[in-house]
């Protein structure tokens, strides 16, 4: 069955639901923020590989980076995404266990980590640090936001909670272009199913903001 690659879902809901993140060509949003109620995320990305980037949070990047690598996570590098030009992130790949963790690093929203599990019926597991949020997810996937957990211990409920069936492969090697794709097949599912995410009020943003922070 081709899987509908609901990752990075975390990324994605955040995008649909919060309009500072949505001007994402943007880099000066303070000022225009107030007068775009609408700006629809891009249907594709493209992720740029870095050697010296410049994480805003460099504290929690490195606890994580730490953490991860303890939980047999290997790094596929380090990217910039071209169409979000205030977005760093890092992929991991765990091929034991069947997992892709990305750590997100934004300027306005600060830093985030998720980890996520492909099914070979196209289905998938995600599990993030993010807050809860309003997420459709497929029948037979699952979506988990617990913010209070520190990555180690959201890795272990990742593991423990996770549905017990036929899993993807996950390689460092091709974390990116899983990434990219995965990124484009979301956003299509989620405009396609959810039409009222794209559809937010410049009056909520400050709340928005509050809440994603």
């Amino acid at each position: 069955m081709d899987s509908i690659w609901l990752w990075p879902l975390g990324l994605v809901a955040f995008l649909l639901a919060w309009p500072a993140l949505r001007a994402l060509g943007e880099r000066a949003l303070g000022g225009k923020l107030r007068t775009q109620a609408l700006t629809e995320p891009p249907d594709h990305i493209s992720l740029a590989r870095v050697s010296e980037p410049r994480w805003r949070n460099p504290e929690p990047r490195s606890i994580a980076d730490r953490q991860l690598t303890a939980a047999g996570f290997i790094e596929a590098g380090v990217y910039v995404v071209r169409e979000m030009p205030d977005l760093t992130l890092a992929l991991y790949a765990n091929g034991g266990d069947s997992a892709y963790a990305v750590c997100y690093d934004h300027r306005r929203s600060g830093f985030w980590s998720e980890f996520v599990t492909r099914y070979e019926d196209g289905t998938l597991a995600t599990f993030t640090t993010l807050e809860p949020t309003l997420v459709d997810v497929p029948t037979g996937s699952l979506f988990v936001a617990a913010p209070h957990l520190t990555l180690s211990d959201l890795w272990k409920k990742h593991l423990a909670d996770r549905p017990k069936k036929a899993m993807l492969a996950c390689d460092r090697a091709h974390a990116a272009q899983d990434f990219e794709r995965g990124y484009a097949e979301s956003v299509a599912y989620h405009k396609q199913h959810m039409p009222s995410l794209g559809v937010v009020h410049a009056d909520d943003d400050d709340q928005e903001m509050r809440q994603a922070a």
